[in-house]
C-alpha cells in the first residue's frame, strides 16, 4: 500500500539521513518546504500531484502541531494512503552547543507536539539516541509491582541515596522549584508525589504518567511571570505584554520588587500590571518529548513509552470543569484525544488531588 510519511523534529536536528532511508527506491517524492512562507498552500499543491501515482512521498516540514499536519493526513487518507509519522526526539541543548539560535530553537520545541494516534495515524515511530541504562532498567523490572503499590516511597528511596538524580534527573530537577502560584501549594516535586499517590495500586502506565506528567515544568527558562504595560515607557506601548524576568526573585524575596526587569532593561513598578503569577505555558509538550526519553533510558519499550508521553502530551486539554463545561467544549476535547479520554479522566483528577 503506499505510504505517506512525515518526519518531524527541531529545526536543530539533521532529518536528511532519515528522510534519504524513507524515499529509497526509484520515483518515490519528496517535499520540503525549508521555510517557505505559505508552506501549507504549497505542499498541498504537490501533495496534489503526486499522490495520484500511488508512490511513496516523504513530508521533511515543520510539523510541530496537528493542526499543521491534519490537511496533509486528510489529504493522503482520501487517496488511501497509510500515513505514518515519525519523529525524532533528541535533546536540543546536547545539539546546539553554543549557537546563536538557541532562544528561537528552544521556542520551536516547547511548540512542539509529539505526533499521537488520536490525529489517525497508522503508524508512529519515536527515534531517539538516549542510552539504555543498565542498572536502573534491571531495577525497575524486580521493583515493577512496589512501584505501582507504592511509587513515592520508592521514589523517595531513590532520591536519598542519590539514584534519582542519576537515573531521573528530570524528576530531581523538580525537587526546589516553587511553582508561586495560588493553585499549587507545593513545589512541583512534591505536586507530582502526591498525585502519583492518587493513582497507588492502579498500572504501570498511569504512575509513571503522573511521575513524568509535570517534569517539562523544570526545564530551564519555561516558568513565566506575565504582565501588561500601563502606560507608554522607553519603547513599549501601552498594553503591550511582558515577561516579568526578576518575578520569581521578588517572589523569593531576593530582589525588593521596586522595578521590573523585562529583556533584561528595567521597568518602573508602577509601569506594569502584574499579579506575579508563575505559569507554565507549554510544559505538557515538553514533558512527552522528556518522558520518552527517560523511559528508553529506563528499558522500556517504544509503545509503552508512546502510550506515557500521549497521555502527558494530552494531560492539559480537558476542560477545568468537566462537569460545567458545555457540550461544544467537550466534544472538541474528544476529537482532539479521541480513545484517550477515558484515562485522561483518571489523569485529571490524581492532578487535582494532588495540589
Amino acid at each position: 500500500m503506499s505510504v505517506l510519511t512525515m518526519v518531524i523534529g527541531s529545526p536543530g536536528i539533521d532529518k536528511a539521513p532519515v528522510v534519504r532511508e524513507r524515499a529509497a527506491g526509484s520515483g518515490n517524492v519528496v517535499i520540503r518546504m525549508d521555510g517557505e512562507a505559505d508552506a501549507t498552500n504549497a505542499i498541498l499543491l504537490q501533495l496534489g500531484k503526486a499522490l495520484p501515482t500511488g508512490k511513496r512521498i516523504v513530508l521533511d516540514d515543520a510539523l510541530r502541531t496537528p493542526k499543521l499536519r491534519k490537511p496533509y493526513l486528510e489529504m493522503a487518507q482520501r487517496f488511501g494512503y497509510r500515513t505514518e509519522a515519525i519523529l525524532l526526539n533528541e535533546p536540543l541543548e546536547a545539539l546546539l552547543g553554543g549557537s546563536n539560535h538557541q532562544r528561537d530553537l528552544k521556542k520551536w520545541e516547547r511548540q512542539l507536539r509529539i505526533p499521537t494516534y488520536a490525529e489517525g495515524f497508522d503508524r508512529i515511530e519515536v527515534r531517539t539516541s538516549e542510552p539504555v541504562l543498565e542498572a536502573a532498567r534491571d531495577f525497575f523490572r524486580d521493583e515493577e509491582a512496589r512501584l505501582i503499590q507504592d511509587p513515592t516511597g520508592l521514589i523517595r528511596e531513590l532520591e536519598q541515596d542519590g539514584r534519582l538524580e542519576r537515573w531521573l534527573p528530570e524528576l530531581h530537577r523538580c525537587i526546589p522549584i516553587d511553582q508561586h502560584n495560588p493553585h499549587h501549594r507545593f513545589t512541583i516535586y512534591e505536586h507530582i508525589l502526591k498525585a502519583s499517590d492518587v493513582m497507588a495500586g492502579s498500572t504501570l502506565k498511569m504512575v509513571w504518567t503522573m511521575l513524568l506528567h509535570d517534569i517539562g515544568k523544570a526545564y530551564p527558562d519555561i516558568k513565566q511571570f506575565t504582565g501588561v504595560v500601563t502606560q507608554d515607557f522607553d519603547g513599549w506601548k501601552k498594553k503591550d505584554r511582558v515577561i516579568i524576568e526578576n518575578g520569581a526573585d521578588i517572589r523569593e524575596g531576593r530582589d525588593s520588587g521596586e522595578s521590573y526587569i523585562v529583556r533584561g532593561r528595567q521597568i518602573p513598578r508602577d509601569c506594569v500590571d502584574t499579579n506575579l503569577v508563575g505559569h507554565f505555558y507549554e510544559h505538557e509538550n515538553l514533558g512527552a518529548q522528556l518522558s520518552f526519553r527517560v523511559l528508553t533510558r529506563l528499558g522500556y519499550d517504544h509503545d509503552f513509552a508512546l502510550e506515557v508521553a500521549t497521555l502527558i502530551q494530552f494531560h492539559m486539554l480537558l476542560p477545568r470543569q468537566p462537569d460545567e463545561a458545555d457540550l461544544k467544549e467537550m466534544r472538541s476535547f474528544y476529537d482532539k484525544v479521541g480513545a484517550y479520554a477515558g484515562d485522561l479522566m483518571w489523569v485529571r483528577l490524581a492532578d487535582d488531588r494532588g495540589k
